[in-house]
């Protein structure tokens, strides 16, 4: 199967200081890869590499078969809207909409229609358990809710790949786990590839398989393992 995200001898570095050291790293359709190492060690360099918000100083990113990293901005960002799915630690949705609103958004901005839009955001806003706060404000609800209405936002468009950095950090326990059931549910039922970044060895253990980074350089990783990652963030 064909990687839809591809990350090839990566590397980066802010200044004189080296970030990251030549990292491969490849995400198949409906794979859920959890991104682990300590603080320091790549993991949102990366992550902001693969979704093209940085260049790299070598290397490649292909998204969907298409080299991605050369592209304009313009391009990058359209690329992005249409082909990437996005979940922040804070959730990041826009204050002065309601959630309803938020999940429309990527749905909006490619063209379709207000009816199907909302109607497509409801819908999904009822599969993660929050339909009744669709059209609260996002200081109306508690900062679960309005991680769950991230996670919809993020899968609403069907993408073939999402990034999620840190989804539950700021979750409770129980909460975490409707997020991360929502995004392996994507990854099995629509085909996305997943990718979780965090420092969290019972969120790696949703994912198919690990890959660890530490000092810039990929450590290696196996189907959830959690013992080696164990090791990787210094549990």
């Amino acid at each position: 199967m064909s990687a839809v995200l591809e990350g090839r001898g990566l590397r980066h570095a802010y200044g004189a200081t080296p970030v990251l050291g030549g990292v491969d790293l490849a995400l198949e359709p409906g794979e859920v890869v959890a991104l682990l190492g300590p603080s320091g060690s790549g993991k949102s360099t990366l992550l902001h590499l693969l979704a093209g918000l940085l260049r790299p100083d070598a290397g490649e990113v292909w998204l969907a078969g298409e080299r991605f990293d050369p592209l304009s901005e313009r391009r990058r960002s359209d690329l992005r809207l249409r082909q990437m799915g996005f979940v922040f630690q804070l959730g990041d949705l826009v204050p002065e909409l309601t959630i309803a609103e938020n999940v429309e958004l990527p749905l909006r901005l490619t063209g379709v229609r207000a009816t199907s839009a909302r109607a497509q955001a409801l819908a999904m806003l009822d599969r993660l358990g929050v339909s009744e706060h669709a059209h609260k404000r996002v200081s109306e609800v508690s900062g679960g809710q309005a991680q769950r209405g991230a996670v919809a936002r993020a899968l609403v468009h069907r993408p073939p790949v999402v990034l999620a950095d840190e989804p539950t950090g700021s979750l409770d326990t129980t909460t975490g786990e409707l997020v991360l059931e929502a995004l392996v549910d994507a990854a099995t039922a629509q085909g996305t590839a997943v990718l979780l970044v965090t420092h969290e060895l019972r969120v790696a253990a949703w994912a198919h398989r690990d890959v660890l980074l530490r000092d810039g350089s990929v450590l290696g990783g196996a189907g959830s393992g959690v013992a080696v990652a164990a090791t990787a963030v210094g549990a």
